[in-house]
């Protein structure tokens, strides 16, 4: 059969991928309209539904996340090509090295922000553009968080995540003072996500009780630290999380025990991405940080 429109493919693809047509408009300067038109008729050109509709919600249909998925690869193939090709064949002199980074807010708020000068002073030709959420597949590298065992083929272990309680130096003199971590079992404790962490860590120092003391839950690590520094109570975090507020003295580790937990900060990297130089020379420059944080933070 002969291929669909390309403006058909293109519109199914965004809304696949975002998971909304408004947003897809968006992306592709279209009104969402023109994007629903475009898919209908798509789907009466392939005779079938790519996606079933519900009230303002679309939801993939097996077929449909099969196809959203093969045109995903093949725009990102495009894409590639014309950015290699925009690299190596227009040598202006003093022509900037675009770098388009996605980093887990975690990471880049507590511990990667403050390093970008350093690149920057080092790197003056590079553009970076570092961003916190959107497709691995569109950045040239990604420095994400994840379970050991979901970490495929296509990431890089950074640093596996370490873990060990912090709080603020006056809370070690305070009226419920840090001798050992079964002391931590009366303070307040804060969780990210949920308590598994925690009970882990308490678990691996042989402390089976709950924590008589009520705790908070937060999904955002920053505010976690936040929380922390004003005194709230104690959290549990990785070495990236706690390594500058250590070193400042705005937090301190009130025990030497740390335990790894099975999950890690991983680098992905675009398969074409040899071919830029300035994201070589990112990847070499976070690598040599990395390295430096482990030494500073003495893991192995």
């Amino acid at each position: 059969m002969a291929l669909p429109s390309l403006n058909g493919m293109r519109a199914f693809e965004a809304a696949a991928r975002l998971g909304s047509i408004k947003e897809a408009a968006e992306e592709l300067h279209l009104t969402p309209s023109a994007i629903s038109r475009h898919i209908r008729t798509l789907e009466t050109i392939l005779g079938l539904e790519l996606f079933e509709r519900g009230f303002r919600q679309i939801t993939l249909t097996t077929r449909g996340s099969y196809y959203a998925r093969c045109l995903s690869e093949a725009f990102e193939a495009i894409w590639r090509a014309t950015d290699d090709v925009s690299v190596h064949d227009v040598p202006r002199q003093g022509k900037a090295h675009r770098v388009r980074v996605l980093c887990v807010p975690a990471v880049l708020n507590l511990w990667l922000a403050d390093r970008l000068p350093s690149f920057r002073r080092q790197h003056p030709s590079v553009d970076l553009e570092v961003m916190t959420s959107g497709k691995r597949a569109n950045f040239d590298l990604a420095i994400v968080d994840e379970f050991d065992y979901k970490a495929g083929p296509a990431l890089t272990l950074l640093i596996p995540l370490v873990l060990t309680p912090v709080c603020t130096p006056a809370l070690l003199n305070g009226p419920l003072p840090l001798r050992s971590p079964a002391d931590l079992l009366h303070h307040h404790l804060i969780h990210e996500c949920e308590t598994t962490r925690w009970k882990r860590w308490l678990e691996q120092e042989g402390i089976v009780d709950s924590p008589s003391k009520s705790g908070t839950i937060m999904d955002d690590c920053t505010a976690i630290m936040r929380e922390t520094i004003n005194g709230v109570g104690i959290a549990l975090a990785d070495t990236m999380m706690a390594q500058d507020l250590l070193e400042q003295g705005r937090l301190v580790a009130p025990f030497r025990a740390r335990h790894a937990y099975p999950a890690g900060i991983y680098l992905y990297q675009r398969r074409s991405v040899g071919n830029k130089q300035g994201a070589s020379l990112f990847q070499d420059w976070l690598l040599g940080e990395v390295a430096e944080h482990k030494r500073a933070m003495a893991i192995g």
